[in-house]
């Protein structure tokens, strides 16, 4: 179950952020139906079909991108009413994992998996994470700073060969710290977060900076998080398998 489950958790985060346009969230927030939602959950079931490695799993997939359709409509429906708009990200995201982590349950109860040796619980969380530290993790950030009405500078948000730069660093910024972090190298961790802040502490934009160094700490935290997770959940798996 526990493969199964990250395996799910990656088919989300491909579906549901790197392969959703921009475009497409743009008309769902502002039309009650459109093709939009269609084209959105046939990729979510594709992609979790897929990404089952089962034949037996398309009706649990089926499952979940109709859960998906009941969510994305309503957090719309709530968006365009203006009720909790600065919270309906983290709930709406929140609300698809407990429902995909039920479906799993669900389908384990009635059927079981063999994978092959390569498709483990290592590298399946492995390849989660690195996918978790790229777009979805910058949407992250992002709507964790309009929820708090922190507002990037008019000059930096105009430079958008800036803002790709910062994607790209924050990008790989997370996955090194994951892998030293996998490792338990938590000092080197440490001594990366101190060298960048220093350096954001040049900049002569007192706001600029401490948007730019909120950011950082929340990238960091992605990265300390995903970390943390692969080593306890790789000791608890070696717990159960004693």
């Amino acid at each position: 179950m526990h493969t199964l489950l990250i395996l799910q958790f990656t088919a989300h985060t491909l579906a549901d952020f790197n392969f959703q346009p921009q475009t497409w969230c743009d008309v769902k927030n502002s039309k009650k139906i459109s093709k939009v939602y269609f084209y959105h959950i046939a990729v979510v079931f594709v992609c979790s079909w897929v990404l089952s490695f089962s034949v037996s799993f398309w009706w649990a997939a089926l499952l979940i991108a109709a859960f998906h359709f009941l969510l994305d409509v309503t957090k719309s429906y709530l968006f365009r009413k203006g009720i909790a708009e600065n919270y309906l990200f983290f709930i709406d995201q929140i609300l698809h994992l407990l429902i995909i982590t039920g479906v799993v349950y669900l389908f384990s109860k009635k059927a079981l998996i063999q994978y092959p040796p390569f498709i483990s619980i290592n590298p399946v969380f492995i390849l989660f994470a690195v996918i978790a530290s790229s777009k979805p993790s910058n949407i992250f950030i992002k709507k964790y700073m309009e929820a708090n009405n922190i507002v990037i500078a008019k000059k930096e948000k105009d430079n958008e060969q800036l803002l790709k730069a910062g994607r790209v660093i924050g990008f790989l910024e997370r996955v090194l710290s994951f892998i030293l972090i996998s490792f338990d190298q938590f000092a080197a961790v440490g001594f990366i977060i101190a060298a960048k802040s220093i350096l954001r502490f040049k900049d002569s934009d007192t706001a600029q900076t401490e948007y730019l160094l909120i950011g950082s700490f929340l990238s960091f935290g992605i990265a300390i998080l995903l970390g943390i997770a692969y080593s306890e959940l790789i000791l608890f798996i070696s717990i159960c398998q004693i």
